[in-house]
C-alpha cells in the first residue's frame, strides 16, 4: 500500500487508527562511503589470484589462449585509491569477447588497407621483371644521379616507368645487362628487354611530340649507357643511341617554346657526361655544350657545384679537342675557372680524410662524404689534368725540356689522385670510370699494376668491360710474360 506521505500520520493510518511507522526513505544517489571504517573486518584472500574465464566462447575454443597474469592484491590502505567511479554504471564484458571483437575489426581494417593488385598490363608482370626494377634503382641509378639531389632516375623514372612500356623495358634492359656482368644472372634476358624497348620505341621516334617526350628521352638515355656497356673501353662504339639522345635534345631545343620539366634536365645532364666520356674515350671534339644548363656562377648547394665542376670539364675537352678554336687566352680563361673551382667550393667538399701515398702505394687515400662530392673532384682534376696535358709549350729552346718535365709531373699527380678517389670510395662506381680513363702515363711497374687492378675491380663491381683497356695498357706499358706483374 503506498503511503500518502501525509504528516505525521498518513491518511491510511489515520483511517485505521494506528501508529504510523515509517520505512527509511531509499535515494537514488545516496553517495558511496569514500573509506572504510576503523572496524572493518577483511576476508582473508591468497596473496596471488587467477581469474579464469569460463565463457561459453572458450568451451567452443574461441576465446584466447592469453591469461590474465597474476595479480598483486593491494593493502587495505591502497584498496581505497582504487575503488570503482560512481560517474555512471559499470559494463563488465567478457575478456574473450573483448578480444574477438577487436580481433575482428584488426582483420577488417587490415583487408581493407592491404596493396591494391598491379593491374593486368603492368610493366613488371613477373616476379623476374620485378626484381629487376629494384635492382635499377639500387645498383643503376647511380650513374644517372651522382649530381641530383632529386634522385630522378632512382625515383621519379622507375615511377613514370609503371606506366610506361618503353622506358620500363629501357630499365629491365641494362639493370638486367649489369646484373649479369657482376653476378650471376641470366646474360640473355637483357636482349630480350632491350627487344620489347625497340618495338615500342621506334614508332615513337617519328611521332612529332617525341621531342618532348621524357619518358622517352629517358629511355634513351638509358640504352645508351647499356649501349657504352655492351662495347669494349677502347674499341669501335656504334653511338646510335648518343644519336639519338642528341637529335632529340637538339630537336627541343630547336622547337620547344615550353620551360624544361626537371627530369629532361636530368636527362640532359645524362647525357652531358655520356658525352663527356665518349668525347675523352674517342678523342674528339665535345658536341653537347648547352647554354641553357650552364650552372649558376654561385652554386647554392653542393650538388649544384658538382654540375658546375661537370660543365668545366666538358668546356675544357671542347677546347682541347677542338684546336680550331684553342687559343691562349681561352686556355688561360678554363685554368682560372678551374682554379675559382677549387677556391669556392664549399667546405664539404674537403676530404673527410686523407693520406698519401705510403711505400708501395702510389695512389692517396682520399675519402669524401657524398657522391656529388667524389664526382665534383673527379670532373674538375679531369679538366686539370686535360689543360696541362694541352699546355702550350715552347717548340724548341732550353726550356722546351723543363717545361714538359713539369707539365708530366702535374699530370701524373692528377691522375695518381683520380685513382685514389675513385679507390678510395668504392660506394661511388663512376667515380672509377672516370679513373679508366687514364693510365698511359705511369711508368714504373708497381703503378702500372695498381691501375691495371683498379681496372680489374672496376669491371667486377660495375659491369663496365675493360679487358681491352687492360690489354691496350699492358701493350703501352711494354709489358711480356717476363714482366713479374703479367696477368695468368
Amino acid at each position: 500500500m503506498s503511503c500518502d506521505d501525509q504528516h505525521p500520520r498518513c491518511g491510511h493510518c489515520v483511517k485505521a487508527d494506528q501508529q504510523c511507522i515509517r520505512n527509511p526513505r531509499r535515494s537514488r544517489y545516496t553517495p558511496r562511503p569514500r573509506s572504510f571504517g576503523l572496524q572493518q573486518i577483511w576476508v582473508p584472500v591468497p596473496p596471488k589470484v587467477d581469474f579464469v574465464d569460463e565463457t561459453p566462447l572458450l568451451q567452443h575454443g574461441k576465446a584466447s589462449d592469453n591469461r590474465s597474469s597474476a595479480v598483486q592484491l593491494e593493502s587495505p590502505h591502497q584498496a581505497q585509491l582504487c575503488q570503482p567511479s560512481n560517474d555512471g554504471p559499470l559494463n563488465i564484458t567478457s575478456p574473450s569477447l573483448a578480444e574477438q571483437t577487436f580481433s575482428n575489426e584488426h582483420i577488417e581494417l587490415s583487408q581493407r588497407h592491404a596493396p591494391r593488385t598491379p593491374q593486368d598490363d603492368s610493366p613488371f608482370p613477373t616476379k623476374e621483371s620485378a626484381e629487376l626494377m629494384r635492382y635499377f634503382i639500387d645498383n643503376c641509378a647511380c650513374f644517372f644521379d651522382f649530381s641530383d639531389a632529386d634522385r630522378h632516375f632512382a625515383y621519379h623514372v622507375p615511377l613514370r616507368a609503371r606506366r610506361n612500356a618503353t622506358l620500363a623495358n629501357a630499365m629491365l634492359a641494362l639493370a638486367a645487362r649489369h646484373r649479369s656482368r657482376t653476378g650471376d644472372f641470366e646474360p640473355f634476358a637483357a636482349d630480350r628487354y632491350y627487344n620489347a624497348c625497340l618495338q615500342t620505341m621506334i614508332p615513337k621516334l617519328g611521332d612529332s611530340t617525341a621531342i618532348r617526350d621524357d619518358e622517352l628521352l629517358a629511355a634513351i638515355v638509358i640504352l645508351r649507357l647499356l649501349e657504352e656497356m655492351d662495347v669494349l673501353i677502347v674499341g669501335l662504339d656504334p653511338q646510335k643511341h648518343l644519336f639519338g639522345t642528341q637529335a632529340i635534345i637538339a630537336a627541343s631545343q630547336a622547337h620547344s617554346q615550353s620551360p624544361m620539366t626537371a627530369l629532361r634536365k636530368a636527362c640532359y645532364w645524362a647525357a652531358f657526361r655520356q658525352e663527356i666520356f665518349m668525347s675523352l674515350s674517342t678523342q674528339r671534339p665535345f658536341k653537347l655544350i648547352l647554354p641553357e644548363m650552364k650552372p649558376p656562377q654561385s652554386p647554392s648547394d653542393d650538388w649544384s657545384w658538382a654540375l658546375r665542376a661537370t660543365y668545366q670539364c666538358g668546356k675544357v675537352q671542347a677546347f682541347v679537342f677542338d684546336e680550331e678554336f684553342a687559343t691562349v687566352s681561352r686556355y688561360l680563361q678554363l685554368v682560372e675557372e678551374i682554379e675559382q673551382w677549387q677556391r669556392e667550393c664549399p667546405m664539404s667538399f674537403d676530404p673527410v680524410y686523407q693520406e698519401t701515398s705510403r711505400l708501395g702505394d702510389s695512389f692517396p687515400d682520399i675519402r669524401l662524404q657524398s657522391d656529388c662530392h667524389v664526382m665534383g673532384w673527379q670532373y674538375i682534376i679531369m679538366a686539370h689534368l686535360l689543360l696541362n696535358a694541352h699546355r702550350p709549350l715552347p717548340r724548341v729552346g732550353p726550356s722546351h725540356k723543363q717545361e714538359m718535365m713539369d707539365m708530366e709531373k702535374v699530370v701524373k699527380k692528377d691522375v695518381k689522385t683520380l685513382c685514389g678517389i675513385a679507390r678510395s670510395n668504392p660506394q661511388t662506381p663512376p667515380a672509377s670510370l672516370v679513373a679508366c680513363m687514364v693510365g698511359d702515363r705511369f711508368d714504373s711497374e708497381s703503378e702500372q699494376a695498381l691501375l691495371r687492378d683498379l681496372l680489374l675491380q672496376t669491371e667486377l663491381s660495375t659491369g663496365w668491360p675493360t679487358c681491352m683497356a687492360r690489354v691496350r695498357l699492358e701493350q703501352t706499358w711494354n709489358w711480356t710474360r717476363d714482366t713479374p706483374h703479367y696477368p695468368n
